[in-house]
């Protein structure tokens, strides 16, 4: 779609709208514009990393003690 065509769309749903929620909308468009700017800095600024989902994504970042299965003296009286 051309912004061309996105405008005219925007404009076109806009207008269907009641007052009170064309005014929510020009508040979520101001919102927007003022992210852009923001999230534009942050991505220049941020190395891009790949994601990586499912098993083994923790490899390396999580120790399990030696004794973990060991009994805990706090148990003692119970055994």
């Amino acid at each position: 779609m051309s912004q061309t065509n996105a405008i005219a769309s925007i404009n076109s749903l806009l207008l269907q709208l009641p007052e009170a929620l064309q005014i929510e909308a020009l508040h979520y468009v101001e919102y927007l514009t003022s992210r852009r700017v923001e999230a534009v800095s942050q991505i220049r600024n941020r190395p891009v990393t790949p994601k990586r989902n499912g098993f083994g994504i923790l490899k390396g970042k999580v120790m399990i003690a030696d004794d973990f299965d060991a009994l805990l003296e706090e148990f003692a009286d119970y055994q």
